[in-house]
């Protein structure tokens, strides 16, 4: 390639490999703890950054590189090609410095490089821009970024200009098609999927550029199982599948082609209203029994309360690390696949589900959602899976009192509920409601004089204590209603604060509380063995005594048959754990097994009911199919 586009390439380059590495080192010296420091591991980490630096930026600069192949040979290094190159240097530098502080926000809240999440907030500019907005001075950082971009142009004018003198068009042509075939090179080749170079996630996160990482999200962010994971045979899988799930009042439809059978209940069923609250990032850390400090404040008393006055699963754990994961858990009792959530794909109406089950037996099913629920797709879902939709934009202005970029308080959520619970009982309707909370939830904003903690000052102890507060008085307003005594409340944790560590999966950190509320049917207990997110649905089944088809993958908690296990999942690997040992499916077909279990057998056998597990959940758009046209 002619020194001419190499010259002027270089400056741009040099640019962007200095500024991407110090954001990098400052992201090292920041998590030193966690970070693999050793010499092949810090060779690795050094490498791929590099190479992810480079993908990027002969990407990046194809604007330019154009501009290079049409310039007038007589026009090279006047005034006018002058500014034209420091314009386009001066865009370049905004655009990186603008993708660094958007990397920092985005680690901020995901300790991660840009994935598939970032994607899907691309497409929800509204909340996303206004969430940044109340959370982050964003006048004061893009007028910062404008400066530095300006400061860097003039320090760099004298290397950006430094050639003059172009080539024949011809020639400028010929190297312009070597430089496309390197991309096209680049493009095919480096695959994100093959650059996890270390078991230490903060080294594989470091290691990948902002911009090629966010790109590559773009194209890979649905991911076939079947194409990248470890698969057996079909029949293996069901055998391995059905012998979990079979009991006394279980029947499997034959043939054998599915995980589908009948559950069958010995008792008559009970007619109970249902609440159902997903708390937004409520962690188990943040419970009171869980706090690492005796001096650190109390910030959830009505949890820690109705710990003692529920069915209270201690040790349950959320399948991922984003609301839509604790939806799809809830609603089709599914293990977390790689990729989207299901509540996200195409073709995911009219499923074995929740709302299926509750609308066949003549319940009034609504999902109540403080915000807009055209977010992640969540009211298309529901709609198509047995739900009235009542989100925000069906609510009066009347019943909203506060609002911050995701919606209205949580005060207004649960008054919105039971309001829509009385209208219900006025027309002589069992009820299901399925609600999501948002308060809980940067930029942590809620009504003043609530709580003995300021509004978003106080960051997210404030959002937690409020959103304890609000369950509080959401209880107490229940309490005064005909349908109180009749009616099971249900608290569970969509996802946790924060669940990114050095592990591949920190499956400690989607640790959740879940509380089943029922003061006249249910007998307050503390249960401790470790329960997935999937159980929720069976076991609240369970303790309605429904009969009904399922197509879950989880299991009645309650049952004496239970196998305690739970799935976790962060972006492209999910996790089976067991028996606290862990096997992670990753892209290409690999796995990892916690190094300290040292037994052949139970490993062979912990992989074979991952993948039993993960491989049949894959095909859910048949498995989880609902042909029963009266749903």
């Amino acid at each position: 390639m002619n020194s001419f586009l190499v010259k002027r390439l270089i400056p741009f380059y040099i640019f962007a490999i200095i500024s991407e590495f110090i954001f990098k080192i400052g992201l090292a010296v920041y998590h030193f703890k966690d970070i693999d420091f050793s010499f092949f591991s810090l060779i690795k980490t050094i490498g791929i950054l590099s190479l992810t630096s480079s993908v990027a930026f002969i990407f990046m600069v194809i604007p330019y590189v154009i501009y290079l192949l049409f310039l007038p040979q007589n026009k090279a290094g006047t005034r006018t090609d002058k500014n034209i190159s420091l314009t386009f240097f001066a865009v370049f530098a905004f655009v990186t410095y603008f993708e660094i502080i958007s990397a920092i926000i985005f680690w901020n809240e995901f300790q991660s490089a840009f994935n598939f999440i970032a994607v899907d907030y691309l497409v929800y500019t509204t909340e996303v821009i206004s969430n940044i907005a109340q959370s982050y001075p964003l006048t004061l950082i893009l007028s910062g970024i404008v400066f530095l971009s300006i400061i860097t142009t003039w320090l760099m004018r004298p290397y950006i200009l430094s050639s003059t003198n172009a080539p024949k068009f011809s020639l400028r042509l010929f190297h312009t098609l070597i430089y496309g075939f390197i991309c096209l090179l680049a493009f095919r080749n480096v695959d994100i999927n093959n650059l996890e170079i270390s078991h230490n996630r903060y080294n594989n996160e470091i290691a990948k550029q902002g911009t090629y990482s966010l790109f590559s999200a773009f194209w890979k962010n649905e991911i076939n199982y079947q194409d990248f994971y470890l698969t057996a045979d079909e029949e293996q899988n069901l055998n391995i599948l059905r012998q979990k799930f079979s009991g006394q009042n279980i029947t499997f439809v034959e043939p054998k082609k599915n995980i589908s059978r009948q559950i069958n209940s010995f008792r008559s069923e009970k007619r109970a209203n249902v609440i159902i609250i997903l708390m937004e990032s409520m962690s188990s850390k943040f419970l009171q029994e869980n706090r690492p400090y005796d001096w650190q404040q109390e910030i959830t008393p009505n949890l820690s309360r109705l710990s003692t006055e529920s069915l209270f699963f201690s040790n349950t754990y959320a399948v991922g690390t984003r609301s839509v994961r604790g939806i799809e858990a809830l609603n089709l009792s599914v293990p977390p696949l790689p990729g989207m959530s299901i509540v996200r794909r195409d073709n995911n109406e009219n499923l074995y589900s929740l709302g299926a089950i509750f609308k066949e037996k003549g319940y009034d099913n609504k999902w109540i959602y403080g915000g807009y629920g055209y977010f992640d797709n969540m009211n298309y879902f529901m709609e198509n899976n047995g739900f009235k939709i009542v989100d925000r934009s069906s609510w009066h202005k009347d019943e909203i009192t506060f609002t911050n970029a995701w919606g209205t308080c949580d005060e207004d959520l649960f008054n919105k509920i039971i309001k829509e619970a009385d209208k219900s009982y006025q027309e002589d309707k069992p009820f299901l409601t399925f609600a999501l909370t948002i308060s809980n939830h940067r930029p942590y904003t809620f009504p003043d004089g609530k709580i003995d903690l300021p509004s978003k000052k106080s960051g997210r102890e404030g959002g937690v204590k409020y959103a304890d507060y609000a369950i509080g008085k959401f209880l107490a307003d229940a309490k005064t209603k005909p349908w109180f005594d009749n009616t099971i409340f249900v608290f569970v944790a969509d996802h946790t604060a924060g669940a990114a560590g050095s592990a591949e999966i920190e499956w400690e950190d989607h640790h959740i509380p879940l509380f089943i509320y029922a003061p006249k049917f249910v007998n307050p207990q503390r249960i401790d063995t470790p329960i997935s997110q999937i159980d929720i649905l069976p076991t609240l089944l369970g303790l309605l005594d429904f009969s009904y088809e399922s197509h879950f993958y989880g299991q009645d908690a309650l049952s004496p048959t239970y196998e305690s296990r739970y799935f976790v999942s962060n972006y492209q690997k999910v996790g089976y754990v067991k028996d606290n040992t862990a096997v992670i499916l990753k892209p290409i077909r690999q796995f990892s097994v916690d190094p300290a279990n040292t037994d052949k057998e139970k490993t062979e056998a912990l992989l074979a009911e991952a993948i039993a597990f993960y491989q049949t959940a894959s095909d859910w758009e048949n498995n989880l199919r609902n042909t029963n046209d009266s749903h």
